[in-house]
C-alpha cells in the first residue's frame, strides 16, 4: 500500500525554514480526545507515513493535493496566522497528516511564548524531540480497519510510546477510532499493553456519504460503542466518545 512522503522543507531566502501548511483556522471546538469540546485553534499540516482506508483528511495526505494546496510558512508567520484569528482559545492544535513528520520545535517555542497551550496528535509512527515540549500529546494509532494495524506499525508505537513515558505524566494519552468490533478488540488489547495512558475511544466516521448519512451512522456506531464498551470491565476507565464536530458541523472542513 502506497503512503505519502512527507513534504521536503524548503528554504526561502531569510533562512528560516518554512513548513507545509494545508490550512489554519478557529476558534472552533476540539471533537474528540481528552479536550473533546474544549474550545481551540488548528493547524494542519501536509504529508503522512501511512495511507487509512477511512482517512478523512486526504487533503493533508494525498502528496499531489498537499503540493497544490499547502501553502508554506515559518514558524512565525504561523504564530501570526493565530494571533490574526478572533480570540478566545487558550489551546493550538497541530495535527495533519502526521504533523511528527516535520520539525516543529520551533513552532511550538513561538505559541507557548504567546501564552498558548500545545497540543499534538499523531498515530505514533515517529518520535520527534519536540515533542517533548507539548502541553498535550494525542497518540492516535490506527486499528484494523484503517489497514494499518501491521506488526511493523505496532512496534513503531511501542518504541514511541518509550520515548513518550519521559514527559510529564497526564501529558501523553491514547485516543483510538472505533469503527467495529474487531477496532475495539484491537483497542483493549493496546490498553492492556500500556495501562499508565489514559485511554479515550472515538466513534469513527464513514467517508463518502451525505451530510445527513453521516451524521446519522455516526450516532448508531457512537450508541453501538457506548454499549460495548460498558459491558467489558476491561475499558472501565476509557472514555467514549463521537466527534463532536461532526455533530455540530457535519461533513464541513475547516471547523
Amino acid at each position: 500500500m502506497s503512503v505519502s512522503a512527507p513534504t521536503p522543507v524548503r528554504r526561502r531566502r531569510t533562512g528560516h525554514a518554512t513548513l507545509p501548511v494545508v490550512e489554519i483556522f478557529g476558534p472552533t471546538v476540539q471533537g474528540e480526545g481528552p479536550d473533546a469540546g474544549l474550545p481551540a485553534y488548528f493547524v494542519r499540516f501536509g504529508g503522512c507515513d501511512w495511507r487509512c482506508e477511512w482517512c478523512d483528511s486526504m487533503h493533508a495526505v494525498d502528496p499531489v493535493e498537499v503540493r497544490a494546496s499547502a501553502e508554506r510558512l515559518t514558524a512565525g508567520e504561523i504564530a501570526a496566522r493565530i494571533r490574526s484569528l478572533p480570540p478566545g482559545p487558550g489551546i493550538v492544535v497541530l495535527t495533519g497528516g502526521n504533523p511528527a513528520l516535520h520539525d516543529l520545535a520551533d513552532v511550538v517555542a513561538e505559541l507557548k511564548a504567546g501564552g498558548l497551550r500545545v497540543a499534538v496528535e499523531t498515530q505514533g509512527s515517529r518520535w520527534k524531540p519536540w515533542l517533548a515540549d507539548v502541553d498535550r500529546l494525542v497518540i492516535s494509532p490506527k486499528p484494523p480497519s484503517s489497514g494499518m494495524a501491521t506488526a511493523k506499525n505496532e512496534a513503531a508505537l511501542r518504541a514511541f510510546i518509550a520515548r513518550a513515558g519521559a514527559i510529564p505524566t497526564g501529558c501523553a494519552v491514547l485516543k483510538i477510532v472505533v469503527f467495529d468490533e474487531l477496532d475495539l478488540d484491537w483497542a483493549a488489547a493496546r490498553h492492556r499493553d500500556h495501562p499508565t495512558l489514559e485511554l479515550f475511544l472515538s466513534a469513527g466516521t464513514d467517508v463518502g456519504l451525505d451530510e445527513d448519512a453521516t451524521v446519522a451512522r455516526l450516532r448508531d456506531r457512537y450508541r453501538w460503542l457506548c454499549e460495548a464498551v460498558s459491558c467489558r470491565p476491561g475499558l472501565a476507565r476509557a472514555r467514549v466518545l463521537p466527534q463532536l464536530h461532526v455533530i455540530a458541523w457535519g461533513t464541513a472542513k475547516g471547523v
